[in-house]
């Protein structure tokens, strides 16, 4: 019995070492960052779907998913219960960056990099001195744009890059020839391929009549309106025409036309002395706003930090009521929080 009981005693003592080794080894651990591939990625930051051995998990973010931003790094942390070691963990889609055991579990933790596809410019249009200067609003996480500009025909003239969100097109443009561009936010270099992918393209809001600022033709009243003749003694017709730094549209006849003008898909509206307006204006005992480019605008539309005015489809600012029945406007058209 002796011999027996040292047996048992050596054969316990085995399998209790053999069940610690299990408990201390448990496998390898396959963690992975899946944030698919880059065509898939939308304008928002991609949030990566996280597994270990193929079982979701849900990470615990160094930094609130509102916050991040595209190559900036941020670190997820794990609880996995067992012992694991560095040799036991294999990361895809981001880099491990430590392993810890914490009362009978491990904490793994590893970083990030988020990823994003550049979004679309919110407009794009030309600026209201000379309409020769294209400009239109900063892309979030963008430091560099294209701008392709275009004849109205569709005939390509100039591809320009630039960090800024306005460009002189002038020196491009042809003849009398009416131009559009289009613009889309690219990468900087080839630093940033891993985390950005360029944006989509936006076309400029209004095409323009490219003509050099006539300021020393003249000006005649007739019966009907008045009339500009250029320098070179034509008459201006059926077009639009910069005259010592304003605009004019003049209609077939050659007359300028005053009052509401539709031109490409746009609303401006002509002073009495035929002059293009821009800015708030009363017409009719409503208030529009017309954008630096001329054009009437329509929808939300922030003035100023924190001021919102909404503009119905004709144009006209809303005030005293509540638009799309909740947002509530006072008598001055401002949205009141």
């Amino acid at each position: 019995m002796k011999g027996k009981g040292k047996w048992l005693i050596l054969f316990c003592a085995v399998m209790t070492l053999g069940t610690g080794m299990t408990a201390s080894a448990l496998g390898s651990v396959k963690i992975r960052l899946d944030q698919g591939g880059k065509s898939s990625w939308a304008e928002e930051i991609q949030i990566p779907a996280v597994t270990v051995n193929y079982s979701e998990e849900i990470p615990k973010w160094s930094k609130p998913i509102e916050e991040w931003e595209p190559g900036k790094k941020v670190t997820g942390t794990l609880r996995l219960p067992g012992a694991y070691s560095e040799t036991d963990c294999t990361v895809y889609g981001g880099r491990l960056v430590s392993v810890k055991a914490e009362s009978g579990e491990t904490v793994i933790k590893v970083s990030y990099t988020p990823v994003a596809k550049l979004g679309k410019t919110a407009e794009a249009g030309w600026s209201d001195s000379s309409r020769t200067k294209a400009v239109w609003r900063k892309v979030p996480y963008a430091s560099r744009y294209q701008v392709m500009l275009y004849k109205l025909d569709g005939t390509w003239v100039k591809s320009l890059t630039t960090s800024s969100v306005s460009i002189d097109l002038l020196p491009h443009m042809e003849g009398n020839d009416r131009h559009y561009y289009t613009v889309k936010a690219i990468l900087m270099d080839s630093s940033e391929e891993d985390y950005l992918v360029e944006g989509d393209p936006v076309t400029s809001g209004s095409s323009i009549l490219h003509d050099q600022d006539d300021r020393f033709g003249a000006w005649e009243e007739l019966e009907k309106g008045k009339k500009y003749r250029m320098s070179d003694g034509s008459w201006v017709t059926g077009r639009w025409q910069m005259i010592r730094g304003e605009w004019y549209c003049f209609n077939e006849e050659g007359y300028a036309s005053v009052g509401w003008q539709y031109s490409d898909g746009k609303w401006y509206y002509m002073g009495e002395d035929g002059r293009m307006m821009t800015g708030w204006q009363q017409i009719n005992g409503k208030w529009y706003y017309l954008k630096p480019d001329g054009a009437m605008a329509i929808g939300w539309r922030q003035m100023q930090p924190g001021e919102w005015y909404y503009f119905y489809e004709d144009g006209s600012m809303a005030s005293d009521t509540k638009v799309e029945g909740t947002y509530r406007i006072n008598s001055l058209g401002l949205w009141v929080q």
